[in-house]
């Protein structure tokens, strides 16, 4: 029998957890084209998280989304517009905006370009 190590590592029940977060760590590289540089406060486009593993950490007076690598700490208003990209969903910036009762400058200008500048979401108009 071979107990190499590579086959002994093949048997690590932690093997698919690590492959999970090494992956995670990466997310899907979609650049946000155009907006790399700065995300227009344009209500009718619309922003998704380029990782499928996202993890949202609510605090007392913060909340922590893990994603693409990288923690991004907001303010505990910014739950209401983190949860639904956390969940997986495609939303436009307006009811993002709506959902969490802010001003869609502050959603933009706060939260999305933000994680666009560390490629943890993207936005755009075809998404």
């Amino acid at each position: 029998m071979d107990r190499s190590p590579q086959r002994r590592e093949l048997h690590d029940p932690e093997l698919l957890a690590r492959y999970r977060t090494a992956t995670d760590a990466v997310g899907r590289m979609v650049p946000s084209l155009p907006f790399i540089d700065a995300v227009p406060v344009d209500g009718g486009l619309r922003a998704r998280l380029t990782t499928a593993r996202a993890a949202l950490d609510v605090g007392e007076d913060m909340v922590t989304l893990s994603a693409a690598s990288t923690a991004y700490e907001f303010a505990r208003e910014a739950e209401a517009v983190l949860r639904p990209p956390v969940d997986g969903r495609t939303m436009d910036l307006a009811a993002l905006a709506d959902t969490a009762s802010l001003a869609l400058e502050d959603v933009v200008g706060l939260v999305l370009q933000e994680l666009v500048a560390g490629q943890a979401a993207v936005v755009g108009s075809l998404l």
